[in-house]
């Protein structure tokens, strides 16, 4: 198998068409993030997005989009932005994750949300965690009976809040597909504020990142589109999503409120609602990320089984990483981890802002 090497933003009709093809083939890999289109966004505000091209015959049997850092290290395309990560390829084809790297002239391939089903990376997994989704396949009656969830106290409690925001502000109202620049700039700026309370890195602090989610909110396609929704009570801005949609998929991406309704749970109503509405618009499926908040395990559906890890194929360095990473592990569980909080937090911090650059 031959791989060939090109530019995110080289890419002509003929591979965004075979690539696509293998989508259709593969109903799991239905991401937003998988979609060539979404390369070629990252690809017109980065300058560093490459795929290589798995070719049998002359003919394209698989694409692995990445980010070339310095040194030749790969990274997933969109870095940190990315919830999903994968190599395009039918089922069944065999291919090795060493092979694949040195074909595209990389050192080392990080990953972060990598599916296992991808067996040629597992061997090069360090942790694995679940990415949850809503499943709306049948439609929102059948997501809401499903395990008893319409007689749950949670989802009760989402109606109960529901109607007292309504009493004490206005009735709700969902502006499913919201054009709004206004209402971008709102969740932008309610977003910066949050990592600032959080302590977490700022990623409209990058300008790409910014320019990134312009450009996916305005592209329209079915293949892939943005996907702003904003909530109001009366005529108050209270919640907005901004996500991407492939088909019947949607990808939950950046989801906030305004604080100062914070009693109500928007949030949750917004989930709600926009699985409601969603459902009527064809979405057959919510992908939310892993499972780091509580609210998604009070929605989901089923999960993903997805992998973190690295294909290094320098052995000193493989090693070297690898001990970084058992002694870390290690340190977590023992009682040094209340006195290396900080400096552990501080090197967590340098790592994020390096991932965005």
């Amino acid at each position: 198998m031959n791989i060939t090497l090109v530019a995110g933003d080289r890419l002509t009709q003929d591979h965004v068409e075979a690539w696509s093809e293998l989508l259709r083939e593969d109903s799991s890999l239905g991401s937003p993030y998988l979609r060539p289109e979404f390369t070629q966004a990252v690809a017109a505000v980065r300058d560093d997005v490459e795929v290589g091209i798995l070719e049998d015959g002359g003919e394209a049997v698989g694409f692995f989009p990445f980010q070339r850092t310095r040194r030749n290290f790969g990274k997933p395309v969109g870095g940190r932005l990315s919830d999903w990560q994968s190599v395009i390829t039918r089922k069944g084809r065999e291919w090795r994750a060493d092979e694949l790297l040195r074909g595209c002239g990389l050192a080392v391939w990080d990953f972060t949300y990598l599916p296992t089903s991808q067996e040629p990376f597992c061997p090069y997994h360090h942790v694995r965690e679940d990415c949850i989704y809503m499943d709306l396949s049948d439609g929102f009656d059948a997501y809401m009976a499903d395990n008893g969830r319409s007689r749950s106290s949670t989802f009760k409690d989402v109606r109960r809040r529901a109607r007292k925001l309504e009493r004490d502000v206005g009735p709700l109202r969902l502006d499913l597909h919201c054009t709004d620049d206004r209402v971008f700039e709102t969740l932008i700026d309610w977003k910066r504020k949050q990592y600032e309370r959080t302590g977490a890195t700022d990623v409209f602090s990058f300008p790409w990142t910014v320019e990134l989610l312009q450009r996916i909110r305005l592209q329209q396609s079915e293949a892939l589109s943005g996907m702003m929704t904003a909530m109001y009570a009366g005529d108050a801005l209270v919640a907005v999503h901004l996500g991407m949609r492939s088909f019947g998929v949607l990808n939950g991406w950046f989801p906030s409120y305004d604080r100062q309704y914070q009693k109500y749970s928007p949030g949750l109503i917004l989930w709600i609602e926009l699985a409601k509405a969603g459902a009527a618009d064809g979405i057959q499926r919510i992908d939310m990320g892993k499972a780091e908040e509580g609210y998604k395990s009070k929605l989901m559906s089923g999960v993903v089984p997805v992998a973190e890890g690295s294909v290094d194929l320098r052995p000193i360095s493989r090693t070297l990483r690898n001990t970084y990473r058992h002694t870390y592990d290690w340190l977590r569980s023992s009682r040094l981890r209340t006195p290396l909080r900080l400096p552990a937090a501080a090197v967590y911090r340098l790592r994020e802002w390096t991932a965005f650059r």
